[in-house]
């Protein structure tokens, strides 16, 4: 039996705003796969009236199956109608706007998926975004600072990818799906939900609660405690994700673009295990999260 022991490396609110402020890219998404794109409000991006003209608007709308919905990601571009998905007038500020248009291999086409599936237009190192988080049918899309909020999430063509949190999901679950599609991007295999690691996990949230502070409280007895869980796996090695603070990381995105923003909790998220769970305590309006790992 092996026993990580981890480097308490508290996310408090300096090292997020000592966090480097740009994305960090993992692999790309899959390429040649064709199907809906989904985002904000499991709605898709869609074509306006199918329209085929350059510059006609791309915009978020109900998902319907028609062929303006119908996207395929290949290269760094995504494909619908047979023109490409475009910043209008190779644009770099802050909502500008994104059309259809002839491809044509230039920057303001190209788009890759990083870090819990956010799609980004590494010309201007903005995220395609939905404007102000409406999700409401029509509303052109536009490039806008990454803010992995939401708004900014999008599946892969192949429909709603793995990873992609699932609408009403649970806070945990939802956590779950974005480390599995962020360790997706960067060629590691899915970690399957394990309820007696969620256990494990609600345990170290409820510590940090308890104490009023990050930390890893029960992760020394981890062990022992998947034994007397009837945990239904052999013990191998064992990590632990933790973050807490009050007013900060409130939603499944934040937490786990902290834990990829900081080295440690990184290497913990691509390690090689096989099962996890995920814990949640709201205490007093602070949210106390753990994620336990099991190879």
């Amino acid at each position: 039996m092996t026993i990580r022991t981890l480097t308490k490396v508290a996310l408090t609110a300096a090292t997020v705003l000592a966090a480097t402020a740009g994305f960090t890219a993992g692999a790309q998404a899959d390429t040649g796969l064709s199907g809906a794109v989904r985002g904000e409000g499991g709605k898709c991006l869609d074509v306006r009236a199918s329209g085929t003209a350059n510059g006609t608007a791309v915009q978020l709308y109900d998902c319907n199956g028609t062929n303006a919905q119908n996207w395929t990601y290949n290269g760094g571009t995504l494909t619908a109608l047979g023109k490409c998905l475009d910043v209008t007038a190779a644009g770099t500020a802050d909502s500008t706007p994104v059309q259809l248009y002839d491809c044509n291999s230039t920057g303001s086409q190209q788009w890759v998926y990083a870090e819990g599936g956010v799609l980004v237009n590494p010309q201007s190192s903005k995220c395609l975004d939905v404007p102000g988080g409406n999700a409401v049918n029509s509303a052109q899309l536009q490039i806008y600072t990454c803010n992995y909020t939401a708004a900014q999430l999008w599946s892969q063509p192949q429909g709603q990818s793995q990873g992609q949190p699932q609408p009403g999901a649970s806070l945990e679950q939802q956590v779950l799906d974005l480390v599995n599609n962020y360790r997706a991007q960067n060629g590691k295999p899915a970690l399957q939900a394990d309820p007696v690691l969620a256990h494990t996990a609600k345990d170290e949230a409820d510590a940090e609660a308890a104490h009023g502070q990050q930390g890893h409280y029960t992760f020394g007895n981890l062990s022992n405690s998947l034994r007397a869980y009837g945990y239904s796996h052999p013990i191998g090695g064992l990590a632990e994700n933790a973050a807490g603070a009050p007013g900060f990381w409130t939603d499944a995105q934040s937490v786990v673009q902290a834990w990829i923003n900081d080295a440690d909790h990184r290497a913990i998220m691509l390690g090689n295990y096989t099962y996890t769970g995920v814990g949640l305590t709201v205490a007093n309006g602070t949210y106390w999260w753990a994620e336990d790992f099991a190879s």
